[in-house]
C-alpha cells in the first residue's frame, strides 16, 4: 500500500478496488512468481489486455529493496 499499488489495482486481500490497472484478482491467476515479480520491475514487458503501455511506474525494481519485492510477490502470488 506505501507504494501507492492499491490506488491502480483491485486487489481483495489487500481491500483496493481502483481500476487504472489491471484487476489483480484476476490478472494473476495461473501466473508463476517469476511472472509477478517481472510485471512488477518490468511492467512494460507483457501489458495485459486493454491496458497502456508507461502507465505502471518502472522504477519498482530500484525503488523496492529485494526483500520488499519478494514479500511482494509472495502476498500476490495466487494460492493454489
Amino acid at each position: 500500500m506505501s507504494s501507492g499499488c492499491g490506488g491502480c489495482h483491485t486487489y481483495g486481500p489487500a481491500g483496493t478496488s481502483a481500476t487504472i490497472g489491471p484487476d489483480l484478482d484476476t490478472a494473476l491467476e495461473g501466473k508463476d512468481a517469476d511472472f509477478v515479480l517481472e510485471s512488477i520491475v518490468q511492467p512494460n514487458d507483457e501489458i495485459a489486455s486493454g491496458f497502456q503501455a508507461n502507465i505502471m511506474p518502472a522504477n519498482f525494481g530500484e525503488s523496492l529493496s529485494d526483500q520488499q519485492l519478494a514479500d511482494l510477490v509472495a502476498f500476490l502470488q495466487p494460492s493454489s
